[in-house]
Parts: structure tokens; sequence; C-alpha cells
């Protein structure tokens, strides 16, 4: 019975790796590719190979841009792919992986069934003392020596987390941690059949990955990115094949593992310098404006691209637009990543974003365009001042004109005064002169009398 599981066991693994999609050589790897999974990007070698439907020159792509002036559009089969692909039967591995159940030499403890069968003919309990004798090596101790220990299937009691649910003491308004004594190592096994483990692949109704996550660099070793073009708020020109060029630190780039094949499947793994090894992708998003508030859902995008270049030696890598995009406004982000894919992981939860995003326009010729609604603000607050401006001048010189119109009333009142001043004064001249001449003959009048009646006198004296 036990030579018989072993046999059924390897023709199913023969039959799924037989049924399994074509494989294609990518950049040296081969790429095994579910229809219809297939990331932007990624190798293809007909539309419903891709998750977008469009396969671009042997590449799946979004079919906008694929679609543009200078894409190459979609429907391209790369029929040179499928020849190099022939390694598929090199790719049968999972054939090969039957060995496991070669490694299950507790079911050689099936003798002792033997012999229960010849006291009593009871051939159903041999299955039941196979599983009893095969659960032991699993409780086993993981063997001390850490390379021996990587293929145990035990998990050594010195890497057992030992920590409690952090709330010792209560803290209001903090959750409490769920705690494990085996490091959660079968938390999947809570979810099977209906929520898969991830197993390396790109399970879009969710799974549960008991990969761990692997090591984890110092503070010092975090990973930044910084977008150097576009930059924020620039202008491109639409249609035009542009670059995009990316500043990092903290992070070796350059490792890329079958997305299809390996998504999640290693624990995170550092450099020698203590920095993690990996990649970055770059994500682009059409939005409404520059200012919109509209939720993105990430299920949309337009252009993908995992980097699996190194850094220069400035730190940077650059990406290839190949014909552009459309006019309109984007957000373009990065993603950085470990080797499989996973977000890179970082020691402490209060730091700074990993990754950059910008938003940037795309015009015919690149030159920034204002709205509509901006160059009539701007017309109706040039309108305005210059109203204003005006309004302040009719003012002034309003004021300027009354204040000359009532100086000249007063002089004109100070003439009049004056001049009438003038005329009483020479009234009382005249007046004064009159009355002087008036005196002037009264007295001469009286002096002449006088000297009239003294000669009559002195004649009247002289007759006696």
């Amino acid at each position: 019975m036990h030579t018989s599981f072993i046999t059924s066991f390897v023709t199913l693994a023969l039959a799924l790796s037989a049924s399994a999609s074509p494989v294609r050589r990518s950049r040296g790897f081969d790429v095994r590719v579910r229809a219809g999974t297939q990331f932007i990007t990624g190798d293809c070698s007909s539309d419903g190979d891709c998750a977008s439907t469009c396969c671009s020159a042997g590449k799946c792509e979004s079919r906008i841009v694929a679609t543009e002036p200078g894409g190459k559009g979609c429907g391209f089969t790369n029929k040179a792919a499928p020849a190099k692909a022939a390694p598929p039967a090199k790719a049968a591995p999972p054939a090969k992986a039957a060995p496991p159940a070669k490694a299950a030499p507790p079911a050689k403890a099936a003798p002792p069934a033997k012999g229960a069968q010849n006291k009593g003919g009871k051939a159903p309990a041999a299955p039941a003392q196979t599983n009893a004798a095969a659960a032991p090596p699993p409780a086993a101790a993981a063997p001390n020596d850490p390379q021996a220990a990587q293929s145990s299937l035990s998990i050594n009691p010195s890497i057992l987390q030992n920590t409690d649910n952090g709330q010792n003491p209560p803290v209001t308004g903090q959750s409490a941690a769920d705690t494990s004594k085996n490091n959660f190592a079968n938390l999947c096994m809570l979810g099977l059949p209906a929520t898969p483990i991830t197993n390396g692949l790109q399970i879009t109704t969710g799974s549960c990955n008991p990969i761990p996550i692997g090591n984890i660099p110092s503070v010092d070793n975090m990973p930044s990115s910084k977008f150097q073009t576009p930059k924020n708020l620039d202008t491109v020109s639409s249609g035009v094949t542009f670059n995009v060029v990316l500043a990092t630190k903290g992070i070796e780039l350059g490792t890329f593992t079958n997305a299809q094949k390996t998504y999640f499947a290693n624990p995170q793994k550092l450099n020698k310098q203590g920095q993690i090894i990996g990649h970055t992708h770059i994500v682009m998003e059409a939005i409404d404006s520059i200012t919109s508030t509209e939720m993105t859902n990430p299920k949309t995008f337009f252009f993908f691209k995992g980097v699996n270049d190194a850094q220069d030696g400035n730190g940077n890598v650059e990406v290839e637009v190949t014909g552009g995009v459309k006019p309109g406004v984007y957000r373009m982000c990065t993603i950085v990543s470990s080797a499989t894919h996973q977000p890179a992981i970082v020691p402490i939860a209060q730091h700074g974003s990993l990754d950059d995003c910008v938003y940037f326009s795309a015009t015919p010729g690149g030159v920034p365009e204002q709205s509509a609604a901006d160059a009539n603000a701007e017309a109706a607050a040039a309108a305005a001042a210059k109203a204003k401006a005006d309004a302040d001048k009719a003012a002034a010189a309003a004021a300027a004109k009354a204040g000359t119109q009532k100086a000249a009333d007063a002089k004109k009142a100070a003439d009049a005064k004056a001049a009438a001043a003038k005329k009483a004064a020479d009234a009382k001249a005249a007046a004064d002169k009159k009355a002087a001449d008036a005196k002037k003959v009264a007295d001469a009048k009286k002096a002449g009398e006088a000297k009239d009646a003294a000669k009559k006198a002195a004649s009247k004296q002289g007759g006696k």
C-alpha cells in the first residue's frame, strides 16, 4: 500500500507538472505563467497570458500604453519564446520533489501491521499504525547545527519567540496581540482548505503565507527612494518616450526572483553591509488633477515596471517609458521590495517612508497648462486691480481738483474782503479829506471874519 501511495503521488506530481502553462525564458530564468495572471513587464506569448489582456512584443503591457502613438500594440505572439521554452521538461523538478514522499521512511514501520493481519486479519489497522509511526519526527527537536536545522521539520527552541500579548500591563486604546508557543508555525492550517498557502504564487483571492519575515536591517540601513526625473509637479511632453530616474540608498537592488513561482517564498535577506537584498518597482496611475482627492484603485494602473537592475555608481536606476504617456495628470510611486517581492521590512515602527511618490503632468510639447478657471480668475484679479487703480487715480484727481477749487475760492474771498476793506479805507480817507477841507474852509472863513472885525474895530477906534 505504501508503494502504491508513492506511485500515486509521483503520478499526480507529473500530471500537475504536465498541465502547467508553457514555460518561457526571460533574462536567463524560466518563467511558468498561469493563463491570465502575468503582470505588466512579464514575459508572454499571447494576450491571454496577461492580467492586462495585452501582450506587446513578448511583454505584458497596459493597453493604454501599448496602443498609444509609438506603442507596439497588443496581440503580439513571441514565437521564439515557446521554442526556447522547450526546457519545460527541465522545469519538471516538481516531480523530483517527490523525494519528500520517499523521505517518509516511517511508513516502513508498516511491518507491525502485518503482524496484526496474522493475528486477526485487520488490514485497516496498518494505515493507522503508519500514521502514528510518522508523527514522532516532527515532534523531535531541530538540530543545534544552524545549517543542519535548515532541513529539519522541527523548530529549534533557541529561536522560539517568548513575548507576551503586549497588554501587560493593559494600555487603553491598545489591542492585545496573539501569542504562540511555536512561532505560529502551523497558523495557515486554520484556514485550509478555504484559504490556501501562498506557496510562491500570486493568488488573487487571498492566501496564507507560512514563510517567516527573515532578517531585518538596523535603523542605519533602512531603504530610501527619491525620484530625480520627472520631479514633483514637472510637466513632460505627451506621446514622447522619456526616462524615469530613481535614486536609492540603504538597499542592494538587482535581485529579482521569478514572481510567478517564488512570490513571498523566501525570508528577507541582508547583504554583508546589513542592507536588504531586493529590488524596486515603478508604478503610474492616471488621476483627475493635481488637487484631486478621489481615492485610486490599486487594481487600476497603466504602467508597472519591476526594476531588476542594480544601482549605478550614483545610486540611481533608470526605466524607459516607451511612447510616453497621454495628456493628463499622473501619480508615480515606488514599491521597494525584498528579493521575493515582499514589501521591505525595517526594525522600527516610526520611520520615514521607504518609498517615494510624485505627481506630474503631460501636455503636447511639455508646456505647462493652466485651467480655464485659473486663467479666468487671474484675468478677473487683474481687471479688479486695474479698476481699483483707476478709482484711486480718479479719487486723487478729484481730491486735487477739490483742493484747488477750495484754494481759489478762499483767495477770491480774501481778495473781495481786501477790496472791500480798501474801498472802506478809501471812503474814510475821502471823508476825512472832505472834513479836513471843510474845516479848513471854516477856519479860513472864521479867520477872515475875525480880521474884518478887527479891521472894523480899528477903523471905529480911529474915528473918535
